[in-house]
């Protein structure tokens, strides 16, 4: 009985294992002035493009961003935006 029991608690352990896989992705950079100086609270907008799923975000002290929880592939439309600065668009 013991050994039945064990194979089986094995048999589900390994299964679950095999079962995990990537299935987002993530964006993240640093948003900088054309002086090279960090630029905080910036807001950040990634656009997925197929489906037109939003996600957004805001650049921390140090101007880095990240966007996590995206859709795996793409194309993606990324604009990043402040209050007194032009706005940046990338696809």
């Amino acid at each position: 009985m013991k050994k039945i029991l064990l194979f089986t608690v094995f048999v589900l352990s390994a299964a679950g294992a095999w079962a995990q896989g990537v299935t987002t992705s993530t964006i993240s950079g640093t948003i900088k002035t054309k002086a090279g100086e960090e630029l905080p609270s910036a807001n950040i907008v990634a656009l997925h493009v197929p489906s037109g799923t939003t996600y957004g975000s805001s650049s921390r002290n140090d101007g880095r961003f990240t966007l996590p929880g995206l859709r795996v592939g793409g194309p993606y439309k990324v604009s990043v935006t402040f209050v007194g600065y032009q706005d940046f668009n990338v696809e």
